[in-house]
């Protein structure tokens, strides 16, 4: 029979005695809080506070905090005889054993939520859990399972995919975590770094969970009302899962905009063709079909010794820091072929850009100082001081680059292929030495991704790795760390971004595995997803152009170009896609104050309330949403936050030659009181119904908003930091739009913003959208908060979709009423600056597509010529301090 008593020392902990044939098993039972019982079966009696790592030199783990610290309220429990079972309780949360065989049953508020349909089964390194499967359950979680968001019927592995297989694809794990979670309102953390499978009914009508491990230690996480719908559990169930294991990481503002990955201090360039060089045609604003620039890449390989005299790629080209140690580098390096020079390319193209990983391993470091020299170890595994020289001077070389960037609105981070100490292996090219912590000291470096040689064995020692890097980077920066990894585990969310793996961009199969992929990741506590643009290898002009605008309403963007068989340059494919790439990035740009403030949410930032969505994730199932959407929605659509509805092109339909498509099988969530507007037409469709033959051109994304949302928006611009000589095209942040799209009733909306930097403090505005009695109130309330730099003399544009033009607008500052003063076009509102006591105001009847695209790229412009938006109204307030008064505009309609 089953024996349980109350710890006299911790009255929240339960200890038991589980019958197991002759013998007996040793059981603790934790109530952390109402909703998160930690329950171990441990043979050995040992009750490790930490699962055991891979190796003991692996030091991170996966809870943030032990059982014991105060950040959990260990509610006191009770144990009362319930006939066939013993009962614990703590508040509103019951965890039943049977008397017999120790069989766990989890209820809350009297409602049961988890049932063992066998006992814990334990032996021979390998711990089991079997689960009864209600009818209509669904199951969702185990990390970065690629193509794969709900798990109902299948099997989830939770392993590393071996070093180097690159099976990444399909079915393949980037980043496994052991948890999941059911509709019914529950979830299982399982605290283990042992490989392990879920199987959730493919061949029954049970659960099992398995794992490598002699100890069953799982967390249970229970929602708080498990009848509130799949929403709540969500939120409750990754909340829950956030306070054992930390919140994910909020990372810095520029990790949102485009990042360009490659290797600029490795392979030999030319002009003219040569054997076994790899042809890049960039065409830039030149039609898609026109010749382009042609340029040629030599070597593309580990061990690749530029031949004297050729032209080379570097850092910083004829600025490079080169010293006694490069004797043995014979290479001319010049600024065409620098990563300088693709700086300002982008910049040329007018392409947003927000960070570059100069750098891949793999025999391309940032400096050729000690160029293809070894040795210089000692017996002991100290390096000489010539050898110390070169890393010193590559970190030079590394920061003379950084400055370049930083002016440009550019920051720097480097791949780590291996470990981020200087090596003691004296077989280690020069040239290839790492010291991290003097490149994010001393050279500026504010990102880091952890490739797969470094960080593939996954388990325990991923982890760890990616804990050292953010540590190191947060300790000598002050700031927020970004670092991007695979190979991850539970835990993983607090300290990096999610990258899934190399993959090929040829087809559609890239584009349709990715859109469950995101979605999967978000419902297993990672929100910070990420993958290559169009795939590291093969390559595609349509199926590109198409991956820059799903992923522009994803959070990471990264092109990892110089492997495939096209540049995965966003400007490389010609007019019309160039200009495509850039519209859909500049509206990212625009977008990043809605896109940061569901970060914010998404991360559970301190002192932040939310918009009732604090622990969802920013890529959303519309399951969320709508909880009968169709299972081609579930898997191939999404929602940005609450407001809006992305539905990625991801196959060919009935498409032209050009790329000119439908889409169908879009599923629009709510009841037919709902309604959702085309974000670039304003046609309105009503929701809880599937709409089919979706017009989607190759310049359009299918994109909806929610009727009654409001986003707040900058101006369009392509990096955050502040406008300069050098960097033109940085972001102004006291210039704001806020855009409403009013609907029946009342709705509020309160936007974050904090310095996109630092975790020090943040500024909350809430706006309102009234419609009623024939007409629309559009209000921003006075802002609240601060941040070290923040300017609060802005100028606000409040924007509203309408039907017609208004019978009369209003506009107040504070109390005090506004003369308005009309303009006639979008160029005139946003160049005239209104005088104190006015506000300038325009009527659009039809606005134009924003495409940001120079009037040589004809093609782009050809498509959109006869597209035009709803009517709105814009009123721009003159300058003034957004702290002080709130902002109204009233518009008869």
């Amino acid at each position: 029979m089953i024996d349980v008593r109350v710890s006299p020392e911790l009255p929240y902990r339960a200890l038991v005695s589980l019958p197991a044939g002759e013998t007996r098993l040793p059981c603790r039972i934790a109530f952390l809080e109402e909703g998160i019982v930690r329950v171990t079966v441990d043979p050995t009696g040992a009750f490790e506070q930490y699962t055991r790592p891979v190796s003991p030199s692996h030091v991170a783990r996966i809870q943030a905090q032990p059982d014991e610290s105060p950040v959990y309220a260990h509610p006191s429990v009770a144990v009362r005889d319930g006939g066939d079972a013993l009962v614990i309780r703590a508040g509103e949360t019951e965890l039943l054993l049977g008397r017999a065989d120790g069989r766990m049953e989890l209820r809350r508020r009297g409602r049961v939520v988890m049932r063992e349909a066998a006992p814990a089964r334990l032996g021979e390194g390998r711990s089991a859990q079997e689960l009864r499967i209600a009818a209509g359950e669904r199951f969702f979680g185990g990390g970065t399972q690629n193509g794969r968001v709900e798990h109902s019927g299948s099997v989830v592995r939770i392993v590393t995919t071996p070093m180097n297989s690159n099976q990444w694809g399909d079915g393949g794990v980037a980043s496994p975590c052991p948890l999941f979670w059911s509709s019914a309102g529950y979830g299982v953390l399982r605290n283990t770094f042992a490989p392990g499978a879920y199987d959730f009914g493919s061949t029954g009508d049970t659960l099992v969970a398995a794992h490598e491990d002699g100890v069953l230690d799982a967390y249970l996480l229970v929602a708080d009302d498990p009848g509130a719908g799949l929403r709540r559990v969500a939120q409750d169930i990754l909340r829950a899962y956030f306070k054992v294991t930390g919140t994910p990481a909020l990372l810095p503002d520029f990790a949102f905009y485009l990042g360009h990955l490659n290797a600029y201090n490795r392979d030999a360039w030319s002009c003219e063709p040569e054997d076994g060089a790899q042809a890049w045609v960039v065409r830039g604003s030149a039609p898609a079909d026109a010749p382009g620039k042609t340029r040629y890449e030599l070597g593309r390989r580990r061990g690749y010794v530029v031949p004297e005299g050729h032209l080379a790629e570097s850092l910083n080209g004829t600025d490079e820091v080169l010293c006694a140690s490069a004797e043995k580098y014979r290479g001319v390096t010049t600024y065409e072929f620098s990563a300088r020079a693709v700086i300002d390319e982008h910049a040329r193209n007018d392409m947003p850009l927000g960070w570059i990983l100069p750098n891949d391993g793999y025999g391309s470091g940032y400096g050729h100082n000690g160029y293809e020299r070894t040795g210089g170890v000692s017996p002991d595994g100290e390096s000489s001081p010539e050898r110390l020289a070169a890393i010193a001077a590559n970190v030079e070389n590394l920061a003379s680059f950084s400055a370049y960037a930083n002016e440009r609105g550019v920051e720097v981070g480097l791949w780590a292929q291996s470990q981020i100490t200087p090596s003691p292996d004296p077989d280690v090219t020069w040239q290839n030495l790492r010291d991290f912590r003097a490149e994010v000291s001393r050279a500026g470096v504010r990102a880091l991704k952890t490739d797969e040689e470094w960080v593939g064995e996954g388990y325990s020692f991923g982890l760890s790795a990616t804990e050292q890097g953010h540590e190191i980077l947060a300790e000598e920066t002050g700031g927020r760390p970004f670092v991007l990894t695979l190979d991850g585990w539970a835990g993983t969310q607090r300290h990096a971004a999610v990258w899934s793996g190399d993959q090929d961009g040829s087809d559609w199969e890239y584009i349709r595995m990715h859109v469950p992929t995101y979605l999967g990741q978000g419902l297993s506590g990672n929100p910070n997803a990420a993958s290559d643009l169009d795939g590291i290898f093969g390559g595609s002009a349509v199926i590109a152009t198409r991956d820059f605008q799903w992923k522009a309403l994803t959070p990471v963007m990264l092109d990892m170009d110089g492997w495939g068989a096209l540049p995965k340059l966003p400007y490389a494919n010609g007019d019309p896609h160039t200009g495509i790439c850039r519209m859909y990035l500049k509206l990212k740009s625009r977008l990043m104050p809605y896109l940061k403030t569901c970060a914010a949410s998404a991360s559970c930032v301190g002192g932040w309330e939310g918009n009732d969505d604090l622990g969802l994730p920013m890529v959303r199932s519309v399951l969320l949403a709508d909880e009968v959407a169709p299972e081609e929605a579930a898997r191939y659509e999404f929602l940005l936050g609450d407001a809006l509805l992305v539905a990625p092109v991801y196959r060919n339909t009935r498409a032209d030659e050009a790329g000119n498509d439908v889409r169908d099988g879009i599923y629009l969530p709510g009841g037919p009181d709902a309604a959702w507007i085309d974000y670039f037409t304003g046609e309105r469709h009503a929701g809880g119904r599937t709409v089919d033959g979706v017009r989607a051109p190759l310049w359009k994304l299918p994109l909806f908003v929610r009727a009654g949302a409001i986003l707040p928006l900058w101006e369009a611009h392509n990096n955050p930091r502040r406008q300069g000589e050098k960097n033109p095209g940085g972001l102004d942040r006291t210039r704001c739009v806020v855009d409403f799209y009013p609907g029946p009733g009342e709705s509020r909306y309160v936007a974050y913003e904090d310095d996109g930097v630092t975790s020090g403090g943040h500024v909350s505005t809430t706006y309102a959208c009234v419609e009623r009695g024939g007409g629309v109130e559009l209000l921003a309330e006075a802002s609240r908060g601060g941040y070290e730099g923040y300017d609060p003399l802005r100028s606000v544009t409040l924007r509203a979709m309408v039907d017609t033009r208004p019978s009369r607008v209003t506009a107040q500052l504070g109390e005090k009423d506004l003369e308005l003063v009309e303009v006639s076009t979008i160029e005139e509102l946003e160049a005239v600056e209104p005088a104190p006591g006015t506000a300038t105001w325009l009527y659009e009847a039809a606005p134009a597509i924003e495409t940001h695209a120079p009037a040589g790229e004809r093609v782009l412009a050809g498509m959109v010529s006869g597209v035009r938006g709803a009517p709105r109204v814009s009123v721009r307030f003159p300058r003034s301090d957004v702290r002080a008064c709130g902002r109204r505009v009233l518009l008869g309609l």
